[in-house]
């Protein structure tokens, strides 16, 4: 049996690095070298890696199933060893503190050394102790006073044991500590290692009863006669059920699907929580698959759909993108023009340059430096060397001029010798530097327009003009918005986890500001409501409480016609009055509106109640 080490022992190997391993355990031994080597200080030892309540909170939702499969037994374990002068603890597998269980005299011991609930108790953070070695060795432990590395646990003693997985992987660790060093000590690592070992067991259960559930489902869905293919994926993205429909060059999918395919989280249980994803894509898009992400050619890299308008802007995109014919693209702001332009580029020559220049957002002069270029000292402040311009930046690869409408017509005459004779003259400089790229323009306006009424010359207007592509704004892609909506949610790892009538109620707007305005709009909705599917009304609510109305309100609604917003809060005034039986201030409370200003708007609209 090996002495226990004095603090003689512990103060040579600190101070000298000297250990005698015939005193201490092989693997308090290594840790204390580990501890060393990373530089943990031995004198400190306290907590100082803290999680915010927010992030606290966030970090308990993530292991919300280990916490709730825990939560008994730490309560028994609280029972058994009440007035004990010990506290329990729930890490999770970064080494974070979930929770902390026991009476508030040990919790006040542990708050003097930052040992609570959101501290990171890692080897790395604090040295060796029993929930960090537990979760480096993968095994249980106890470590007890001055086996601890560091000078702030040296009076406690720890039990610990991690908690693994099906698949045998750590996902916590269950601890029993205690500010003195009780006789027991063995007793409560054989109390923790039982426990540790019922909470697996309870794991493999739940994961076994959510595996029968997605098959279930998956048999269900069969018997309803689905009109798609579909496979069920677990949580661990283990396949657990397929439909006979699926073809046989899709039976590998992993979850890295394209995103016109559907992915949605399959619930179940009391808690409602997503036990797995179901993949499901119909026969016309399997069919169609060569053309819309597997295997193709092309691949958008936004959110391809399924309306007809968008797919034949794919079809159009699909036969430029291995030509080095000049694109120009049109479209509202927020369809997704510069998206577009990458993937076309992406799909020809990924590893050449793509040069994006916003020429909307930039000064006439800056511009024209920032498009050619210029030699040292060209004008004052010109960087010492000089610099290469986007143009030449773009040499062999994809140059995307955005916002193309707005540039002046002394850099339209400069553009289109450019692009006549591919050579580009830096400013300040008299070589010209020869060129090879794409061209792609995008803009928001009518270029037909702006070159008739003369702010677009007629002789650049056609060497842009060679083949355009209309983006479709996102009104006209009313079939795509669930695609959209799903794609922003798995971008954000979200859980989808809403209706279709909330997805339907989305798409009742008319989505002036388009994609870019959706994604707005679902983060602000996500952020009040979380994971939930918010109802109809809330949606309606938040789009109301964004939209720019006008701040001068017309005479009446029969004198001048309304707009397309004042139609809409019109509708939803109207809505709210007869859910509410034609009480006004119920209403108004609900649409979130001042009462005075309710009123107004009644009278406005000339809405009888």
């Amino acid at each position: 049996m090996l002495d226990q080490i004095t603090k003689g022992d512990w103060k040579r190997f600190v101070q000298e690095g000297v250990l005698d391993e015939s005193r201490i355990n092989e693997r308090i031994a290594a840790s204390w070298n580990h501890c060393k080597q990373i530089g943990v200080d031995p004198y400190n030892g306290k907590g100082n890696q803290l999680l915010s309540l927010d992030e606290l909170k966030k970090r308990r939702k993530e292991n919300s199933r280990l916490m709730r499969l825990a939560e008994p037994f730490i309560k028994k374990l609280a029972a058994m060893y009440q007035e004990s002068n010990v506290v329990l603890l729930l890490i999770d597998r970064e080494g974070y503190v979930l929770h902390m269980a026991g009476e508030k005299r040990v919790k006040a011991y542990a708050e003097d050394i930052n040992f609570r609930e959101g501290v990171r108790w890692t080897e790395e953070q604090v040295g060796t102790n029993a929930i960090g070695t537990a979760l480096t060795i993968g095994e249980s432990i106890c470590i007890k006073g001055m086996e601890h590395f560091s000078v702030a646990s040296q009076n406690w003693s720890c039990s610990a044991c991690p908690i693994k997985d099906e698949n045998g992987e750590v996902i916590g660790v269950l601890d029993i500590s205690s500010p003195t060093i009780p006789d027991y000590h063995d007793h409560l690592l054989a109390a923790v290692v039982s426990a540790a070992y019922a909470i697996e067991t309870d794991w493999k259960n739940m994961v076994k009863e959510e595996e029968l559930a997605l098959i279930n489902y998956g048999i269900q869905e069969e018997r309803e006669g689905s009109d798609s293919s579909f496979i069920l994926y677990n949580r661990s993205n283990r396949i657990v059920y397929k439909s006979p429909a699926v073809p046989d060059k899709l039976q590998g999918l992993g979850l890295d699907f394209p995103s016109e395919m559907n992915k949605f989280p399959v619930f179940a249980g009391e808690e409602n929580e997503i036990i797995g994803h179901r993949v499901s894509w119909t026969a016309k898009q399997s069919e169609e698959t060569s053309i819309r992400g597997m295997g193709s050619t092309f691949k958008f890299q936004g959110v391809a759909g399924r309306s007809p308008a968008f797919q034949s802007v794919l079809k159009r995109a699909e036969k430029a993108a291995h030509s080095n014919v000049t694109i120009h693209i049109s479209g509202e702001t927020g369809t997704g023009k510069e998206v577009m332009a990458r993937s076309i580029h992406n799909s020809g020559n990924s590893k050449s340059p793509f040069i994006a220049v916003n020429c909307g957002a930039l000064p006439e002069d800056l511009l024209e430096s920032e498009l050619f270029g210029y030699v040292a000292g060209a004008f004052t402040d010109a960087q010492k060397g000089g610099y290469n311009g986007k143009i030449v930046q773009a040499d062999g690869g994809t140059l995307f001029l955005d916002e193309i409408g707005d540039i002046s017509l002394k850099t339209q005459v400069a553009l289109l010798r450019t692009l006549q004779e591919k050579q580009v003259v830096p400013i300040g400089g008299h070589k010209p530097i020869s060129v090879s790229f794409r061209l792609i323009t995008a803009t928001n306006k009518n270029l037909g327009e702006l070159v008739k009424n003369g702010t677009f010359r007629e002789d650049l207007y056609y060497r842009i003009y060679v083949y355009p592509l209309h983006m479709p704004p996102l009104r006209e892609r009313a079939d795509d918005l669930s695609d959209v909506i799903r794609f922003y949610f798995r971008k954000r790892n979200w859980p989808f986890q809403w209706t279709d009538k909330a997805v339907q109620a989305l798409q009742s707007y008319h989505w002036p500001g388009n994609i870019r305005e959706l994604f707005n709009v679902l983060e602000g909705i996500y952020t009040e409501n979380g994971p939930l599917s918010p109802d109809s009304f809330q949606i309606e609510s938040y789009i109301r409480k964004i939209s720019p109305y006008e701040a001068k309100e017309r005479p009446s609604a029969e004198s001048k016609a309304l707009s397309y917003r004042e139609q809409m809060e019109k509708d939803y005034i109207v809505k709210a009055l007869k859910q509410h039986g034609g009480h006004a201030a119920a209403a108004a409370q609900q649409l979130n509106i001042a009462r005075s200003t309710f009123y107004r708007k009644l009278k406005k609209y000339e809405i009888d109640r």
